[in-house]
């Protein structure tokens, strides 16, 4: 934002003051940016045998960081404040109590999966995706949630999973945007340079949540009708020996290539190899790969949930709708991924339309959508 003529103020973590000094020196991006930095070392070093201590200390910096916004805003004051990170809508942020135009988000968490697809969930993941339910289902109960969400005049969420997890009031005022962006660059094209057997590929952790489990099933209706076609996953995991376990129940241990981590650099490469990223997870709220495939022109069929489901549309692929009965939503995607997969293979301009849908999702453009309707409030005409 600074290089669009805004003076910017950047509260953080003390403890990532030497990589933003060094990034600084060495590119020259955000030399014009005024960064403070907060942190509360006791603290931490006493919470540091706390399970899941980054979220009690969360709440501590964020009351300190709101008093050094305070003396900040009293020597010169801000006409906007814009929280951006924690990326959580269930932590509240204290920068409303300023005064400013007050901006929350984009913020995610709220994403759930949809009753009956934990298939496959080990009692320990669907106790944790229980858990997550009952968190999500008391935000609107929380009063310090209730005091940001009050507070502000503007929310970004992730994905429209959150608007039922807010209040009316909170959804007036709501928009949906990623919390992630990419770079605008030129990739090289994913179109492959010889016929040959459809390929799928999935990049990611190999955990329950990824929705491999339905992959699967997904991928076995399909070769009924293609028996050609493989699934290569690049990644590892808690569940990787269990996805295996299944694929070969399925009769699929010859039809799936597990590869393991690689470096991203050689990711980045083999998208060339593919016909169609294979992504089924069930509640990503960003799904990053998903904007690298369509930057190179690979189109890409996922749920419509979370990130990948804001992302992707008709254009560049499917997003299809999780609808209660598994059954025939297993048949939709595995029909999603065969015409997909025919539209690709018979070019109808799908590889340039993928670029068209990621360019819409480069960091400039997230920041001008975000930064107009801004502007528009702390400069009316």
């Amino acid at each position: 934002m600074s290089v669009r003529g805004l003076a910017v103020s950047v509260l953080t973590r003390a403890s990532h003051r030497p990589a933003i000094e060094r990034r600084v020196l060495e590119t020259g991006e955000c030399a014009a940016v005024h960064f403070e930095y907060v942190d509360l070392p006791r603290l931490h070093c006493l919470t540091a045998r706390i399970n899941r201590r980054n979220h009690l200390y969360y709440y501590f910096w964020q009351w300190v960081a709101y008093r050094r916004a305070w003396a900040l805003h009293q020597a010169e004051p801000f006409d906007l404040v814009h929280h951006v990170t924690w990326v959580s809508f269930r932590q509240p942020s204290f920068m409303g109590l300023l005064g400013a135009p007050f901006v929350f988000g984009p913020v995610a968490g709220g994403d759930e999966i949809p009753f009956g697809y934990l298939q496959g969930f080990g009692w320990r993941a669907r106790a944790k995706e229980w858990v997550r339910h009952v968190a999500n289902a008391l935000v609107r109960f929380d009063p310090l949630m209730g005091l940001t969400y009050a507070t502000a005049q503007r929310v970004y969420f992730t994905s429209e999973g959150h608007l039922a997890r807010v209040s009316a009031r909170v959804r007036r005022k709501a928009y949906v945007e990623l919390a992630i962006g990419s770079d605008a660059q030129v990739q090289p094209s994913s179109t492959p340079s010889r016929p040959r057997a459809a390929r799928l590929l999935f990049v990611g952790r190999c955990i329950g949540w990824k929705g491999m489990d339905l992959g699967l099933e997904v991928l076995a209706r399909v070769r009924r009708q293609r028996p050609e076609v493989s699934l290569t996953i690049i990644g590892d995991g808690e569940d990787r020996a269990r996805w295996q376990a299944r694929a070969e129940l399925l009769g699929l241990a010859d039809a799936v290539h597990w590869l393991g981590w690689l470096p991203k650099d050689e990711v980045q490469r083999r998208y060339a190899d593919f016909d169609l990223l294979f992504y089924p997870s069930l509640r990503d709220s960003g799904g990053f790969v998903v904007l690298e495939a369509l930057q190179v022109g690979l189109p890409v069929v996922c749920w419509k949930l979370g990130g990948p489901g804001v992302v992707v549309d008709d254009s560049c692929g499917a997003a299809v709708l999780a609808q209660p009965v598994l059954d025939q939503a297993l048949d939709d995607y595995a029909g999603a991924v065969l015409q997909t997969l025919e539209k690709h293979a018979t070019g109808q301009g799908l590889g340039e339309a993928c670029r068209a849908r990621a360019r819409q999702f480069t960091w400039p453009a997230l920041i001008g959508r975000i930064h107009g309707l801004e502007r528009e409030r702390v400069e009316p005409a």
